[in-house]
C-alpha cells in the first residue's frame, strides 16, 4: 500500500487510486496467509507493552533535574527537526516523488531482490527437496540445512548489490560481488556433497541472471544502454 501511494503521489492520490491499492493490499495479505496460514501469528501487543513498560520503570527512580534534562534534550532534538520539517518536505517533494527516475529504479530494485524470490525458489525447489531427503534420512548433517535456510537471505543481499552496480554502470564491481560470495561460501560447499554444490550453482546463476534482466530493464526505462 505504501509503495503504491508512493508511486501514484506525483498526480495524486484519489479515492478510486486509493481503494485500488487497499484491495490489492488486502488480496496479497490472503495470498500469503493461505500459502502458510500457520507462521501468521496475532501479536499480543498489550503484554508486550506492560512487559517493555515494567522493564523500563524498574529500577528508575528520577529526580526533578533529570526530567528536566530529558524535557530540554528532548526540546533541543524537536526544535531544529520542526523548524526543518517544511524544507525537508519539499526536498523529498521535488527530489525524489516528482522526479520519475528515482520511482523507476526503486521498483526495478523491489522486482530484482523480493519480485523474483518465487521464481529463484521454484529454480531451486526439486534440488532442496532431495537435499532435506538426505538430512532426514542423516546421509547430510544439520549444518546442511543451516546452508539451505540462510540461502534466501544471502540472495537479497546479493541482488541488492548486483542492482545497485548494474544501474550505476559498474559491471566489474557486480563480477567482484559474486567472487567474493563464492569465496565465502566454498568451504562450506567443498565439505558438502555435489548435490549441495549443484543447488548453490543453479541459485547463485538464476539470482545473477535476474539481476542483470532486471537492471537492464530498468536502465533502458531510464532511457540509457542495457549495460
Amino acid at each position: 500500500m505504501l509503495y503504491g501511494a508512493f508511486v501514484v503521489a506525483p498526480s495524486g492520490i484519489t479515492l478510486k487510486e486509493a481503494v485500488t491499492s487497499a484491495c490489492i493490499t488486502l488480496t496479497s495479505a490472503c495470498l500469503a496467509l493461505l500459502s502458510n496460514p500457520k507462521s501468521w501469528r496475532l501479536p499480543d501487543f498489550r503484554s508486550a507493552w506492560k512487559k517493555l513498560r515494567s522493564e523500563w520503570i524498574k529500577g528508575l527512580n528520577p529526580t526533578r533535574v533529570e526530567y528536566a534534562a530529558v524535557i530540554a534534550g528532548a526540546l533541543s532534538i524537536l526544535l531544529p527537526i520542526y523548524l526543518g520539517f517544511d524544507a525537508a518536505l519539499r526536498l523529498v517533494r521535488w527530489g525524489i516523488i516528482d522526479d520519475d527516475r528515482f520511482i523507476v529504479i526503486i521498483s526495478g530494485l523491489l522486482i530484482a531482490v523480493f519480485g523474483c524470490q518465487q521464481l529463484i525458489g521454484r529454480i531451486v525447489r526439486p534440488l532442496i527437496k532431495k537435499i532435506l531427503e538426505k538430512i532426514e534420512s542423516e546421509e547430510f548433517e544439520e549444518s546442511v540445512g543451516d546452508f539451505i535456510k540462510s540461502g534466501p537471505h544471502v540472495g537479497w543481499i546479493e541482488r541488492f548489490i548486483l542492482f545497485s552496480f548494474l544501474v550505476s554502470g559498474n559491471p566489474a564491481a557486480a563480477a567482484l560481488v559474486v567472487t567474493a560470495k563464492s569465496l565465502a561460501r566454498f568451504p562450506e560447499i567443498q565439505q558438502a556433497e555435489k548435490l549441495v554444490g549443484d543447488y548453490y550453482l543453479v541459485g547463485t546463476l538464476t539470482s545473477v541472471a535476474v539481476a542483470l534482466a532486471t537492471s537492464s530493464i530498468t536502465r533502458v526505462a531510464l532511457g540509457m544502454p542495457p549495460l
